[in-house]
């Protein structure tokens, strides 16, 4: 199983993104003037089917992944989906490639001796970010996936009635988007991609339109809603509403505190991921943080941030470049849903033939 390879000779491609709380899926039929979305949902999981990346109701969740098809387009069987970060490492290097026809082999090797993982237990791939002529050095992204975490989510996917064609990472899917939503003018210096779940937010950091790397971090959705319900004494039902923006009779400037207090909490794990990304480029500047995943519209969140960070802070719109027919979203406008599918759309991204 490829963790990068194109798909060919197909005019439609589906992501699946299954997160720790919901699934979100879209597929998109690729054309040569852009891109068509025909088809798209999202489902709420029930509570404690995975739980940090492990899934613990393995039938509650096929039921679900099979739902949700039914109810988008029943004629899906192929899917491109993503393992997030559990189970995968990956790393970046730089090193003389002298002869093209032997560069597979010498990458390949070169991920077999830096992987923590026995070379026996884990799958390898690889994709080159860019080659320097005048040094005659390739910059490589590697990717090590352990195979038992890969397996099982493959024999999900078949369980579901589903063919899994190609298997991503979440860093690399944001990254995908939003560079579809840059419409191929990515932004110069460093933008910083927070995608913000339910349990876990990763935080992946674009150098001038190239990826760079991507750390995870504990702080996510799930501790804003802790903090809400905590502080303002309401149910975790009620705090779930609040943190959608969809509170109603409760106290605003006690919201605006509560989200402040997780939302500090958040910064430092960022700043955290940022000193490790200012160590290896030495620089000080992020210019730019782009929020997609549910907690992109937690209320007050991005001028917090904003604030905090003293950079442009923006939400994803991982749909800014694609074409879709409004009754699609029904009465939810897209502006409050399309950060959930920056995922399930960079994965639906993947180009055809090649």
């Amino acid at each position: 199983m490829s963790l990068f390879k194109k798909m060919g000779g197909r005019g439609s491609t589906v992501g699946l993104d299954i997160g720790n709380h919901t699934l979100k899926i879209v597929k998109l039929r690729h054309q040569k003037d852009g891109y068509f979305l025909e088809a798209t949902g999202i489902k709420e999981l029930p509570k404690g089917t995975i739980e940090g990346g492990e899934i613990k109701k393995r039938d509650a969740l096929i039921d679900a992944i099979t739902g949700l098809v039914n109810q988008c387009d029943p004629s899906i069987r192929e899917v491109v989906f993503s393992m997030g970060g559990h189970g995968i490492i990956s790393d970046k290097i730089t090193f003389k490639i002298e002869d093209d026809d032997n560069a597979e082999e010498l990458i390949l090797w070169e991920a077999s001796q830096r992987s923590p993982f026995d070379v026996d237990d884990i799958t390898l791939d690889y994709k080159i970010l860019r080659r320097f002529p005048n040094s005659r050095e390739t910059e490589v992204l590697l990717v090590a996936a352990k195979n038992q975490v890969l397996q099982s989510y493959l024999d999900l996917i078949y369980d579901a009635a589903l063919v899994p064609v190609i298997v991503d990472v979440d860093a690399f899917a944001v990254t995908n988007s939003y560079a579809l939503e840059c419409a191929g003018l990515p932004d110069m210096g460093t933008v910083a991609l927070i995608n913000i779940g339910h349990s876990t937010t990763s935080v992946t950091f674009i150098r001038d339109g190239i990826y760079h790397s991507s750390r995870d971090i504990s702080t996510a959705g799930e501790l804003f809603n802790r903090i809400i319900q905590r502080n303002m004494g309401i149910t975790s039902e009620e705090a779930g509403q609040a943190v959608k923006g969809k509170a109603s009779g409760v106290d605003m400037n006690q919201l605006k505190q509560s989200i402040s207090l997780a939302a500090e909490e958040l910064s430092s794990g960022i700043d955290l991921a940022f000193s490790y990304y200012k160590n290896s480029e030495k620089t000080d500047s992020l210019d730019k943080v782009v929020l997609s995943g549910g907690g992109a519209y937690i209320p007050t969140l991005a001028q917090f941030l904003e604030s905090r960070h003293q950079t442009k802070v923006q939400i994803s719109n991982p749909l800014a470049h694609i074409q879709y027919n409004k009754g699609l979203f029904g009465s939810t406008g897209v502006e409050n849903i399309g950060a959930l599918l920056t995922v399930a759309v960079g994965l639906a991204l993947r180009k055809t033939g090649g």
